[in-house]
């Protein structure tokens, strides 16, 4: 028997002698619990689902239309730069945000159920570490019955760009920022998208632009708004990178009227793409062998490209020693030494890089069939947003606040 077939069966075992302590309707039903309440959607036939890829014209994608098995899927690619596509932009502006507000405005009247609007790349690093970086992962693994319940998301899950060292802080908007070049013009996109003149400080939901949203949630917004988001594109004076970043920043206030919009990660895996590690501290777990996994991958690259440069290495050592006055003898035995020591050093970390993947492979293995039986799913996907054990991306910003007012109040006191 397999490793995979003895997980599953075990899981599976487990799963069962919990599941006689839920009450049957809830068993019988997809649910996802919440505070205060449970959203139960019924099971039947699977949502209808267009999938929209910004792409140029030299761009491949062609594995949305052989590599997903998303059931009845239509494929839908809008065309930056080529005004005879049967779907484009009026013009090449505003990279995927401009195509995407004209999806929404040319089939606002022809809606599936559920629109998912990605890049043309199949796998980048917009897509997260624990997905291979593969879109055709994602959307295989996508649970199409919780991008209904929630109506809006990122298909990024990780924090680390867009929700907390990535997120947006409207009240600088003075301040240049290389790692966020948009931040200094949010203000006044976010005003002139939005006509509102108090808006929030805080914008924060993962990165890159790839999402999902039902029809109901399209609807909710007037037609002609759309319309207005994208003469925006059209007709602001920023640069075509920052006015399409903005909008990464600006998609969960359209939809979700919400300025921060960032589920606790490993529930949201576990729900939306069912990989589930049985809580907290085991992906915390799994992150810090990722990151351990890193650390490794950049020492080996270090000491390869060393190697690669051995005979200049070797020549600036010869040439050091000699100044010196060290023997030629000598010399040659010094570098003999370090070569052997980094190829020893090489070895040690190859072998300590492939146990870890070993588990790193295992975890995420034991993750995904864990994630099969939905009343693990039940048990780890509950308060998607955190609760008094794990707080929210909402109370972390409130927290750096009160740090900063702390701060300012002790400078003033001085």
């Amino acid at each position: 028997m397999s490793l995979s077939a003895a997980l599953f069966l075990f899981i599976c075992f487990v799963g069962r002698r919990h599941m006689h302590e839920l009450p049957i309707e809830v068993i019988e039903q997809h649910v996802v619990k919440q505070s205060g309440g449970a959203y139960r959607i019924p099971k039947g036939a699977l949502p209808s689902v267009n999938l929209v890829v910004a792409a140029t014209s030299n761009e491949d994608y062609s594995w949305a239309k052989k590599d997903l098995k998303v059931p009845g899927m239509v494929v839908i690619p809008y065309i930056a730069d080529n005004t005879s596509a049967p779907y484009h932009p009026q013009m090449n502006k505003g990279h995927e945000a401009m195509m995407y507000h004209q999806y929404f405005y040319d089939f606002y009247d022809k809606l599936p159920d559920i629109s998912i609007l990605v890049h043309s790349q199949s796998h980048s690093w917009h897509v997260d570490q624990l997905l291979d970086q593969s879109m055709i992962f994602s959307l295989n693994h996508l649970d199409l019955r919780e991008v209904q319940q929630r109506q809006f998301l990122n298909l990024r899950v990780t924090w680390g760009f867009g929700c907390m060292a990535g997120a947006i802080n409207t009240t600088r908007a003075n301040e240049e920022s290389g790692v966020l070049p948009e931040q200094k013009e949010m203000q006044e996109a976010f005003r002139a998208n939005f006509n509102l003149y108090d808006i929030p400080e805080i914008l924060a939901t993962p990165c890159c632009s790839q999402i999902a949203v039902t029809k109901e949630r399209i609807l909710s917004v007037p037609k002609e708004q759309y319309k207005h988001h994208i003469d925006w594109l059209l007709h602001t004076p920023l640069e075509d990178s920052i006015s399409g970043r903005t909008w990464e920043h600006m998609w969960q206030y359209l939809f979700l009227q919400k300025a921060i919009d960032c589920p606790l990660e490993h529930k949201a895996y576990c729900r939306l793409y069912h990989i589930c590690f049985g809580g907290r501290e085991q992906y915390d777990e799994y992150i810090e062998l990722q990151q351990g996994a890193q650390k490794l991958d950049q020492e080996l690259l270090r000491i390869k490209q060393l190697e690669g440069n051995w005979e200049a290495h070797r020549k600036e050592k010869e040439e050091a020693a000699k100044k010196n006055g060290e023997k030629d003898d000598e010399i040659k035995g010094t570098i003999e030494v370090e070569q052997k020591a980094n190829n020893k050093m090489k070895l040690r970390l190859q072998e300590e890089l492939d146990s870890i993947r070993e588990a790193i492979r295992v975890r995420k293995e034991i993750a995904v069939v864990r994630g099969a039986v939905e009343v693990n799913r039940i048990a780890e996907g509950e308060d998607l947003y955190g609760d008094d054990w794990e707080p929210s991306a909402d109370k972390a910003f409130l927290k750096e606040e009160d740090k900063t007012k702390v701060v300012t109040s002790t400078s003033t006191v001085r």
